[in-house]
């Protein structure tokens, strides 16, 4: 089985130095022999041959959706085309927001600020049922570091979970996915990204982060629905 990582970043560089990028992350949870997983950075306009992969993870960005940059118009041009041809995709953070947008949502600045460190959310009884949240305890906690959020959703998107920051899950047709929290995340990592941004002053306090025991399922829920779908 063929995945293609898209990554729309470099990451933080503090966060790199120290633990790795998230294609790091992502390929750790995955840790499969008989996946064959490539990495693409989108964000330096790479291409990239659709057909040629099973399914896709698209990573999360400091970029915002709503930036004027010309390879996010080609990256959504790639998610129509996904959608299209019927291929499997998963979309983390940016990567939800921006399946989102290419597809006929709407992506806006959250008004209510930046979602930064651990909370929990609401999975609702279509997310309960969907096989994306599969083993995955719906009272845990989950990894969050973003301001914008998803304001509109696709028409043929189904919403999975949400909570009082906005949309966190939704599917369309079972075939393509976003998740606005970060499964590929620790809580180290994720306690990394809240020390950096409160001592450069974007939040006002150090959130203690609360350790996610399952949401790390989520990438390998996606990939048994790439193989199911072979």
């Amino acid at each position: 089985m063929k995945l293609l990582i898209i990554s729309a970043g470099p990451g933080m560089q503090e966060v790199r130095e120290k633990y790795g990028h998230a294609i790091d992350w992502i390929s750790s949870v995955i840790s499969s022999p008989n996946i064959e997983i490539d990495v693409t950075h989108i964000y330096k306009n790479e291409d990239f041959d659709e057909s040629y992969y099973d399914g896709w993870i698209i990573t999360g960005s400091s970029s915002s959706v709503r930036d004027n940059q010309e390879w996010i118009d080609f990256l959504k041009n790639k998610i129509i085309h996904a959608s299209i041809s019927l291929i499997p995709v998963l979309g983390i953070c940016f990567g939800h927001q921006i399946i989102s947008e290419a597809l006929g949502g709407k992506v806006i600045k959250n008004q209510k600020g930046w979602e930064l460190g651990s909370y929990k959310i609401k999975v609702n009884n279509k997310g309960v049922s969907n096989p994306l949240f599969s083993d995955i305890d719906i009272n845990d906690y989950f990894y969050f570091s973003h301001e914008d959020v998803i304001s509109e959703l696709p028409e043929s998107a189904v919403e999975l979970a949400s909570n009082d920051m906005g949309v966190q899950s939704f599917s369309i047709k079972d075939q393509i996915f976003g998740v606005q929290f970060h499964p590929e995340f620790t809580s180290d990592i994720t306690q990394e990204y809240v020390n950096i941004r409160y001592k450069r002053g974007i939040i006002n306090h150090c959130n203690q982060v609360f350790k996610s025991k399952t949401s790390y399922k989520i990438i390998l829920n996606f990939i048994r629905l790439l193989r199911e779908s072979k």
